[in-house]
């Protein structure tokens, strides 16, 4: 059996500069570390050169620090500064890192490093204004992940790949908030047929993997290879566009018939 690749800090500072992440960027950062080879260093490396390339005093890291384990329970054991991440050994080095702030979420929190840190992380336990089986904070105004979209962070996919789309859960809940609003005096009808926290309902489920074509051909991504990775890079504003175009336009082509059902009457009573 050969040995694993090996892979420096400045190798993967080196990939991030060829995918165009510079100095005073707001970069998301999904992640493998087991993707690459050997990593010297661990994950903190790859926080440590994140931080090198978006340089903290100007730019900002946000890394996704998400609660999935004990699905049921999430609200009830939440714990903002011990719930650990478990998307990842590179997540819970940022949780974990010192400089690291983390938004006040049981199921979708973010840690964030830099400039900005405070910013995109405050007031997510008071998000409001879109509804999602993980409630409305999760991906609600002035949430991190609606500060992200409206930002047009850099979106980073290191080995792994637009399978773990988190923003994509942003997109879905915009388009539903949308529909909601089109809805005049019936909107709180339709709300409760919707997939909330621990309810049944409808929800535009979609398998995220299909977005890394659809950037592909708006020419939206952009690759580099790390090790034994590929480094996947675009940013969040095409990404939630690309889906909400979809959906306005192709609905019919991916989404589920029960989602369907209700977005067919939802249309007709906001004509």
């Amino acid at each position: 059996m050969s040995a694993p690749t090996k892979v420096t800090q400045a190798a993967i500072e080196d990939a991030l500069r060829e995918v165009g992440l510079d100095a005073g960027d707001v970069a998301l950062l999904h992640s493998s570390l087991s993707s690459m080879g050997w990593v010297e260093g661990g994950p903190r490396a790859v926080i440590d050169a994140c931080l090198a390339v978006v340089d903290p005093a100007l730019g900002t890291l946000v890394l996704p620090t998400l609660c999935q384990s004990d699905k049921e329970r999430r609200f009830e054991t939440w714990d903002i500064a011990t719930s650990p991440s478990d998307v990842g050994a590179i997540t819970e080095a940022g949780r974990l890192h010192p400089d690291a702030i983390r938004s006040d979420h049981p199921t979708h929190s973010v840690a964030a490093i830099g400039a900005r840190a405070e910013e995109i992380t405050r007031d997510h336990a008071s998000a409001h204004g879109r509804p999602s089986p993980w409630g409305p904070a999760a991906f609600g105004i002035e949430s991190p992940w609606d500060k992200l979209y409206a930002w047009d962070a850099q979106y980073l996919f290191l080995g792994t790949t637009t399978s773990c789309n988190t923003i994509g859960h942003f997109a879905q809940a915009e388009f539903v908030r949308r529909i909601l609003e089109a809805c005049g005096d019936r909107r709180e009808d339709f709300e409760a047929e919707l997939r909330g926290w621990n309810r049944d309902g409808v929800w535009p489920n979609l398998g995220f993997a299909v977005v890394e074509e659809w950037l592909q051909e708006v020419d939206a991504m952009r690759y580099a290879t790390v090790g034994a990775a590929t480094l996947r890079a675009t940013c969040t504003g095409i990404n939630v566009d690309t889906i909400l175009d979809r959906f306005d336009r192709e609905a019919e082509a991916f989404l589920p018939e029960d989602f369907l059902d209700w977005l067919r009457r939802a249309r007709q009573v906001a004509k």
